[in-house]
């Protein structure tokens, strides 16, 4: 079970730095007192050097790096729809929360897995 986070700020991650999660870092940015984002995840890397710059946050080419590397409490997915499902299962297995833009999966196996995990 996950505890309650009431001493700090909730840390946030990123997946995905295309024109949807734009939405996302302007979102963490104006709750900046409670929330933080500690990471960002792409591997373009255009799209990840210019979220990087842009947020201040430590950007990686690969998810498993990330979740080795950045103390994120959630992981916000913001990848193509076709990759939610492998990810969400990565991200749930190294115990962080995990968020996903929609569609939430493809397939309806998919989904499964994923609430599953």
């Amino acid at each position: 079970m996950f505890a309650t986070v009431t001493d700090r700020k909730i840390r946030f991650a990123v997946v995905g730095c295309g024109r949807i999660a734009k939405n996302h870092f302007a979102a963490i940015a104006q709750h900046k007192d409670n929330i933080e984002l500690v990471g960002v995840c792409d591997t373009n890397r255009e799209r990840l050097k210019a979220a990087s710059e842009a947020t201040g946050a430590p950007g990686f080419s690969r998810l498993g790096d990330m979740l080795k590397d950045c103390d994120a409490d959630i992981v916000v997915i913001a990848s193509p729809s076709g990759l939610h499902a492998e990810q969400t299962i990565q991200i749930a297995a190294s115990g962080r929360h995990v968020m996903t833009e929609k569609p939430m999966a493809t397939r309806w196996l998919d989904g499964k897995r994923m609430v599953q995990a």
